[in-house]
């Protein structure tokens, strides 16, 4: 009965891995989260160190996964430089 549970907790649960854009520096952030509008708060707020004080950031791409591993995977992908450039290119950038 508990490994039925956990398994449908794992199934519910949403990670997701997205991309984040600053107007005023045109700089690019890539992450992971559990959930979206409360990351991008965090941002905006200057809780999170690598994009404190270059914001306002907008909200331009996410992913949904049913597992962490596959979102870190993912936004790890996207700080690479062959990601960079897909997701300019999928952004229109």
């Amino acid at each position: 009965m508990v490994e039925i549970r956990s398994c449908i907790k794992n199934i519910l649960m949403k990670f997701y891995s997205y991309a984040i854009y600053s107007k005023e520096t045109g700089d690019f952030y890539y992450g992971y989260f559990d959930d979206l509008e409360k990351v991008l708060e965090m941002h905006n707020a200057d809780l999170i160190a690598p994009t404190k004080g270059k914001g306002p950031w907008v909200l331009m791409f996410s992913e949904g996964y049913d597992n962490r591993m596959r979102a870190i995977r993912q936004s790890s992908f996207y700080r690479s430089v062959k990601g960079q450039r897909f997701m300019k290119k999928m952004l229109n950038f």
